[in-house]
């Protein structure tokens, strides 16, 4: 401490505050005071006078002074800040203000007001949290310690700080994020510290994980498999993948597809439509093309899209062929039975429809679509409503034919009948 704190047999030294008003009245009690106590011991005051010749002038406000809790001693305002001032410092820029008391000897209300004006002086950059008062070197100093126990392990989560430290998590995380690159080497992510080095191998790792695959995977699923943290592993796939280092198409935070299965996938696309003129949608979908028709336009253009498959532009004209030879030929063409592979209905639409030859054929009405899958020539078509039309006309007829016999003898009965 700066100065000691006066007994109550240094009564004189609290004369340093007194209103000048009344200094000569003081220094004649302050003489007065110095011969009793030069005077022998049985005519010296008592303790109990000097405490109420103390408080006395205190509450004449001839003296500021603060007297501890067991009365014994006083200090002034100005030595408490002091003494505060002292504690922090003693207690390595951290104490908690309940403690003083003890400490100092000195009441909580006296306490709390010093704290009050050290914390509007701004000195040391002290600040209060919760119940404690905290110096700015007691954070450098703090900010430091972590930085030294995070080479060790390299890597810490702000959770454990702060219950180390009997800290909140969102103070903690403040006082990192203001020290990150001057005092904490490290990077911040997700809650935690991460040294360079911890950074590079999990990086490392992910990197090896992911070139390694063949086909579609689930991230979550390689999170948990591989025990990566959560905040570095989807920073590292995306840094990766936007580098060029990680060839594929990343789908968010769900899935990773590399390159070699799409190479793969292409492939074998490729060779069956090749083959066999006609790829369906449905198997793309299986070998997980997400957009069947979109990758089957992109990598084969020129072919025709109907409703469940993808077809080549030479097995559209020997269908459009075969068609247009058994219209020439019977009149008639069953569309399904140009193809080899199984077609829906709304397949065969799609195929007339796409079909310049039969649609300009069906437009001019040269041929007729009686279902999806049949189309009839123009003149069979009129033949067949010719015989149609004659084939209900005799049925019309011999059915009136009938109707008159049963009407004529049903007549003829009933003459006979009234004669009898």
């Amino acid at each position: 401490r700066h100065l000691p704190r006066w007994s109550l047999r240094g009564v004189e030294d609290a004369t340093a505050s007194v209103d000048h008003a009344a200094m000569d009245e003081i220094l004649a009690l302050q003489a007065e005071l110095a011969r009793v106590q030069e005077a022998p011991t049985a005519f010296k005051l008592s303790e109990p006078n000097i405490v109420e010749i103390v408080s006395t002038l205190s509450q004449l406000r001839l003296v500021d002074v603060l007297f501890t809790t067991n009365g014994k001693e006083y200090l002034t305002p100005e030595q408490l800040l002091r003494e505060v001032g002292d504690e922090i410092l003693s207690h390595g820029g951290r104490v908690n203000v309940a403690d003083l008391p003890a400490l100092l000897n000195v009441d909580l209300p006296h306490i709390e007001r010093a704290v009050t004006q050290l914390l509007a002086a701004g000195r040391d950059g002290l600040q209060r949290v919760g119940g404690e008062v905290l110096t700015e070197y007691y954070l450098d100093s703090l900010a430091e310690e972590i930085d030294t126990a995070l080479r060790g392990v390299g890597r810490l989560t702000l959770a454990e700080v702060a219950v180390a430290h009997a800290l909140s998590t969102d103070f903690v995380t403040s006082v990192v994020e203001s020290r990150i690159g001057a005092l904490i080497h490290a990077k911040l992510s997700g809650g935690s510290l991460f040294t360079a080095s911890y950074v590079a191998r999990h990086l490392a790792r992910v990197r090896g994980v992911l070139s390694a695959l063949h086909g579609p995977a689930s991230l979550p699923a390689l999170l948990k498999a591989h025990g990566f943290n959560e905040a570095l592993f989807y920073e590292a796939v995306g840094s990766l993948h936007a580098a060029g280092r990680l060839a594929g198409t990343l789908q968010a935070k769900t899935s990773f597809t590399p390159a070699v299965h799409r190479l793969a996938q292409a492939a074998a696309v490729g060779a069956r439509y090749e083959q066999n003129g006609v790829v369906e949608y449905a198997a793309l979908a299986r070998m997980g093309v997400r957009d069947p028709r979109a990758h089957l336009a992109a990598e084969h253009p020129g072919g025709v899209q109907l409703d469940s498959c993808y077809m080549s532009p030479a097995l559209v004209s020997a269908a459009e062929a075969g068609v247009e030879e058994a219209l020439s030929g019977a009149g008639a063409a069953d569309l399904r039975s140009a193809f080899d592979c199984d077609l829906t209905d709304a397949d065969l639409v799609a195929f007339a429809a796409a079909s310049a030859s039969l649609s300009a054929a069906v437009g001019a009405k040269r041929y007729l679509p009686l279902t999806a899958s049949l189309l009839v020539a123009a003149p069979l078509a009129a033949e067949l409503k010719e015989r149609a039309e004659a084939l209900a006309a005799e049925v019309a007829k011999a059915e009136h034919a009938a109707t008159a016999a049963r009407s004529k003898g049903g007549g003829e009965g009933g003459g006979e009948g009234g004669g009898k």
